[in-house]
């Protein structure tokens, strides 16, 4: 979780700002503008954020693989989300909801040991993030925790793959930023893990970031299918 919030907040460091709190105003679904996949300067709150996290609450949910089709997973309105490359972190997935970053979502290959199970691929996880945790100053608040039951693909042994989900401060000099994010991690391939995370960031409307962030946690996170018998070799 960490990461993806760092690749986030390193997205829209440059031109994030605050607007007035929309949390208890109805707000109508609307996808964000179409996204033409240049590289943005940041977003902003509003209603144009509400409307975009309502949209993300209510959408159909809809398959979008990875670019070289070894990870398949449902996203939300999936046609208006946006492939990208986080700065500076390489990933094996990443899509952004709408130029204004309302919400990203992010797939890492990970070393791990996947036979021990997912809680080994959580604490491998865990210890790649801290570094980036301590560069962004992240304050992480845990929620309750979570879990589901899981499967590789062609596999019908089942694994228990635990969620974390926070809610995450982050702060430097040239700005502040407070998301609800998540992630969970799978034992996908022999020494390796998936690692797959989204995070939404608050923008002054803390209620409908985290049911955005909850809706994958029980929707999205468990429907993740690993197609690929082997690591997916390329990054992004």
């Amino acid at each position: 979780m960490p990461m993806i919030c760092a690749s986030l907040f390193a997205a829209t460091l440059s031109a994030c700002s605050s607007a007035p709190s929309t949390a208890h105003l109805a707000v109508p679904a609307a996808p964000p503008p179409k996204d033409d996949g240049s590289a943005s300067q940041g977003g902003h709150g509003g209603t144009a954020h509400a409307a975009a996290l309502e949209q993300l609450k209510v959408s159909k949910l809809d398959a979008r693989n990875d670019r070289q089709n070894s990870v398949r997973m449902v996203l939300p309105d999936a046609p208006n989300w946006t492939r990208v490359k986080f700065w500076g972190v390489p990933s094996l997935m990443a899509f952004r909801y709408g130029k204004d970053h309302h919400a990203i979502v992010g797939g890492w290959v990970i070393e791990g040991d996947a036979a021990d199970g997912s809680g080994s691929c959580a604490r491998a996880f865990e210890r790649v993030a801290q570094p980036v945790v301590d560069a962004f100053s992240v304050e992480l608040e845990h929620e309750a925790p979570h879990a589901f039951v899981w499967h590789f693909h062609k596999d019908p042994t089942p694994q228990i793959v635990p969620v974390d989900a926070v809610f995450a401060k982050m702060a430097t000099l040239a700005a502040r930023e407070r998301y609800a994010a998540a992630y969970a991690a799978y034992p996908a391939w022999r020494g390796r893990c998936l690692v797959v995370g989204v995070a939404v960031p608050a923008r002054e409307d803390e209620p409908r970031a985290r049911q955005v962030r909850d809706r994958f946690v029980h929707e999205v996170f468990p429907k993740v299918e690993v197609l690929a018998e082997s690591e997916p070799k390329e990054r992004y």
